[in-house]
């Protein structure tokens, strides 16, 4: 009689945790690599200037001028008298916060001269220009 000697076989498995190693590696290095936009302007773009230095200010008013005159004032659209208003009440806080105006490169002139002008005479001296 013959023998017959018979082999074991493992059922084949799939081993997931190697695959959820490289997919934590890869969800982090997307995390740190990825670019948040800045949501303090609206669809505008800025003119470059060389000699541009730092916008980050804590306290502050992001006045976004867009192509057609459209004003912004942190993300909510006013008109003149709104914001003519608004620039008023902040002058008379106790701490004036800083003013950035954030215009498209191609706003008419007038229309970012009427934001300064408006922050002038509220005595909001305390203002910048944003550039890229």
């Amino acid at each position: 009689m013959k023998e017959t000697i018979k082999k074991y076989r493992r059922k084949p498995r799939i081993d997931v945790v190697p695959l959820i190693d490289v997919l934590m590696v890869l969800i982090i290095f997307f995390l740190v690599t990825m670019q948040f936009q800045d949501l303090r302007a609206i669809n505008v773009k800025l003119p470059k200037i060389e000699s541009a230095g730092s916008n980050l200010v804590r306290n502050e008013l992001v006045i976004s001028i867009k192509e057609k005159g459209e004003t912004f004032v942190n993300g909510n659209q006013t008109d003149r008298d709104d914001l003519e208003k608004l620039l008023k009440t902040s002058s008379r806080l106790k701490k004036k916060p800083m003013v950035l105006v954030v215009a498209d490169e191609n706003v008419p002139l007038k229309f970012v001269t009427e934001v300064v002008d408006l922050c002038r005479l509220n005595e909001l001296v305390d203002f910048r220009l944003q550039a890229r």
